[in-house]
């Protein structure tokens, strides 16, 4: 079973939260999960998808922080443990100030 998340980072560069943190993950089963994260349209432009604390202004600049880039045009793949949604968000960014549009699938 999978299931694909897109949307569009909007203009001026803000970071899209995708997933918000679940705090019974925490208690369940150390389970991997395998993300694809794509920066569907081909570009000179780089996202970066996330993993950092929910209450950080920028989950993506902290030394703790998962970051996974990717090139337009590209895909990335990631296992990641399900327990680290306990207290982080995934969110996306870009440096641009064009709307990229972005695709995560979970398995």
């Amino acid at each position: 079973m999978s299931i694909t998340l897109t949307g569009t980072i909007p203009t001026g560069g803000k970071p899209v939260v995708i997933l918000q943190p679940n705090p019974a993950l925490g208690s369940a089963c150390p389970c991997p999960l395998k993300f694809k994260f794509s920066a569907p349209l081909a570009g000179a432009y780089e996202l970066g998808f996330c993993i950092g604390p929910a209450a950080a202004a920028n989950p993506c600049g902290l030394p703790s922080s998962f970051v996974v880039s990717v090139p337009g045009g590209q895909e990335r793949l990631a296992l990641v443990d399900a327990s680290i949604f306990k207290n982080n968000v995934l969110v996306v960014g870009q440096g641009t100030n064009d709307a990229i549009p972005f695709a995560v699938t979970i398995e």
